[in-house]
């Protein structure tokens, strides 16, 4: 877990340091975090039902794509690319938020995220975790259930995230950009 906070933290430096080498100028073209997107999405009526299947069709891909890649003698270096991917992400959106907001860019940096990302973390950690020990189990048949049950605490996280991401994120991303505004 260590190792993984430590990566993911110097990564997020790194995203950090790139969004500021490139300016302002690229983080006003960002999508999500232009003006003009974030007042819209302040009056936006969105839809959980809605907005439930477009994020279960693009993260369950995802996250397969990801644990089919991580079976296999590489596989914890694919999950620590992962972590570097959203540890990056996440470092370069917040300077671009706070370059474009102020102050107020960390709480929108907040919106986007949570709560959704409070059930996501686990997932990959437990995963990682897991992809570590692997090696060292005695039995198959403990090993088999012990995979399964992380699977299954794994996809029943994963399915909370999609939960909250649909239905309590965006009622709790306008209320950020309310009190912003």
């Amino acid at each position: 877990m260590k190792k993984n906070t430590f990566l993911f933290f110097l990564v997020f430096l790194g995203g950090v340091i790139s969004a500021n080498i490139l300016g302002i100028v690229s983080g006003r073209e960002l999508g999500a975090m232009n003006e003009y997107f974030i007042n819209r999405y302040m009056y936006a009526n969105i839809q959980g039902r809605e907005l439930f299947p477009f994020l279960f069709y693009r993260r369950v891909p995802e996250m397969l794509l990801l644990l089919f890649l991580s079976i296999g003698i590489y596989g914890s270096l694919i999950v620590d690319g992962y972590i570097c991917y959203l540890g990056f992400s996440v470092g370069f959106l917040s300077v671009i938020a706070i370059m474009n907001y102020g102050i107020r860019g960390i709480f929108l940096i907040f919106g986007f995220f949570l709560p959704q990302w409070l059930f996501y973390a686990p997932v990959l950690v437990l995963w990682r975790h897991e992809l570590r020990r692997y090696k060292f189990e005695e039995t198959r048949r403990k090993k088999n259930m012990q995979i399964l049950l992380l699977a299954a605490l794994g996809g029943l996280l994963f399915l909370i995230g999609l939960f909250s991401e649909s239905y309590v994120n965006p009622f709790f991303l306008q209320k950020i950009i309310r009190i912003m505004g």
